[in-house]
C-alpha cells in the first residue's frame, strides 16, 4: 500500500514546472527568502532517488504544512502530502530524526502527551460531566495541558448548550505530532491504539484543529467527527448572548487545519459577529508559523513567522482571536519575544464572556 501511494504522489510531483506561484503563499519563504514549496518538491525527488543522503533533505522539514501552496498550485499538486512522503523517506531511508523530535516521541510513548507531563489530563476539570455518553469530547494535548483555560470554556459552553458528552480519562495523543516527524510507523501505532477507544462512541467532537484534520485524513473512523466550532455553530440559537463587545475591533486568524482542507471558515466568524465584535480580516491567509513541526525543529524561524503575522494584526486591531491552540500558544510566545502589545484570545473565551 505504501509503495502504491508513494508512486502516485511521486507521479504528481512531476507536474511541477517551477512556475513559482506557490512561493508568495509560503510563510517560510516570506521570512527566509528560500525553501519555497517548489524547492521542497525538488528535495523530495532527491530524497527518493538519491543513493546517498542529499544535501537539501532539510527542506522538507522547513514547512508548516499550512496547505496554502496546495490551494494556490495551478497544477493542483498535493504538495503537503508529497512533503510528508519526503519526511517519511528521510526516517525510513536514513533514520533522520531531530533530537527534539525523538524526545517528543519518547514522551508520547511514556506519558501519552508530547510534554512529558505525568499529571492527569483532567486535573483542571471542575465541571461535572457524565461518565458515559455516546459522544466523546477529545480535547487534545495542547488544550489538556498548557491551554487548559480554553478547555474550561469549551466544557462550560457545551454544557450551556445541553450537549451530552463525556471525556475519556484515557485520552492520549492523536499521533499528529509523531506523524509530522516523518515517523509514520509510530503514528500508525497510535492511530490503532486510539481507534480501539473511539469504537466505544457513536460520535467524536474534538477541540484541537490538528486532531480534527488528523482524525479526518488518517483515521478510518466509521462515525462522525466534528470540530467543537461546528457543534457550537449548529446550536448557537440555544444561547442567550449579551453585547459586551459593542464597537470593539478584533481580527480573526483562521486555523490552517480546519479552514483550507475542510472549509470551516464561516462558523467562527458568524459566532464572533453574534458577540457584536467588529471583525477585521487579514490581507492574506498566512499561517502562524507553529505547526508542521516547525516549533520543534526550528523555533526561531517559527517565531519570525509569528512576528510577521502579529505585526499585521497590530496595525488593524488590539485583539487577535483564533480557535487553534497551536496559534494561541505560538502567538503569545512571539508577542512576548518581540514585545508586540496585542491581546490574544481564543474564540471560546470570547463567546463565554458574551453568554448571559
Amino acid at each position: 500500500m505504501f509503495d502504491k501511494i508513494a508512486g502516485q504522489l511521486l507521479a504528481e510531483l512531476e507536474k511541477c514546472n517551477n512556475c513559482k506561484v506557490c512561493q508568495d503563499k509560503c510563510s517560510i519563504f516570506r521570512v527566509l527568502g528560500k525553501y519555497a514549496p517548489y524547492e521542497k518538491l525538488k528535495a523530495v525527488r532527491d530524497i527518493v532517488q538519491a543513493k546517498e543522503k542529499p544535501e537539501n533533505w532539510e527542506a522538507v522539514f522547513l514547512c508548516t504544512k499550512c496547505e496554502a501552496c496546495d490551494e494556490s498550485c495551478p497544477e493542483s499538486i498535493p504538495i503537503t502530502k508529497i512533503i510528508d512522503l519526503g519526511r517519511n523517506y528521510c526516517v525510513q531511508k536514513w533514520g533522520i530524526q531531530y533530537s527534539r523530535q525523538t524526545s517528543i516521541i519518547e514522551n508520547i510513548s511514556k506519558f501519552a502527551n508530547p510534554f512529558g507531563n505525568q499529571e492527569s489530563r483532567l486535573t483542571w476539570l471542575k465541571e461535572e460531566i457524565p461518565e458515559r455518553s455516546d459522544t466523546l469530547l477529545h480535547l487534545g494535548c495542547m488544550i489538556s495541558y498548557p491551554l487548559s483555560s480554553m478547555g474550561k470554556s469549551i466544557v462550560r459552553i457545551l454544557k450551556k448548550l445541553k450537549i451530552d458528552f463525556t471525556i475519556s480519562p484515557e485520552e492520549r495523543c492523536c499521533g499528529y505530532f509523531v506523524y509530522n516527524t516523518g515517523n509514520h510507523k509510530e503514528a500508525q501505532a497510535l492511530i490503532s491504539q486510539n481507534s480501539k477507544t473511539f469504537d466505544q462512541y457513536e460520535q467524536i467532537i474534538t477541540a484541537c484543529a490538528g486532531c480534527y484534520t488528523f482524525f479526518k485524513e488518517h483515521y478510518s473512523l466509521n462515525r462522525p467527527v466534528k470540530h467543537v466550532i461546528e457543534v457550537v455553530f449548529e446550536n448557537l440559537g440555544k444561547l442567550k448572548l449579551g453585547k459586551p463587545f459593542v464597537g470593539e475591533k478584533s481580527i480573526f486568524q483562521d486555523s490552517c487545519h480546519i479552514a483550507r482542507p475542510h472549509g470551516i471558515t464561516e462558523a467562527p466568524r458568524s459566532i464572533l459577529k453574534r458577540t457584536e465584535l467588529e471583525l477585521i480580516e487579514f490581507d492574506s491567509a498566512l499561517c502562524c508559523g507553529a505547526d508542521g513541526g516547525m516549533r520543534i525543529i526550528n523555533l526561531n524561524i517559527a517565531l519570525e513567522v509569528g512576528k510577521m503575522r502579529l505585526l499585521e494584526a497590530k496595525e488593524k486591531s488590539d485583539l487577535l482571536i483564533t480557535l487553534c491552540p497551536f496559534c494561541i500558544a505560538h502567538f503569545r510566545d512571539a508577542s512576548q519575544k518581540f514585545n508586540i502589545a496585542i491581546q490574544i484570545s481564543d474564540l471560546f473565551e470570547i463567546l463565554e464572556q458574551a453568554i448571559l
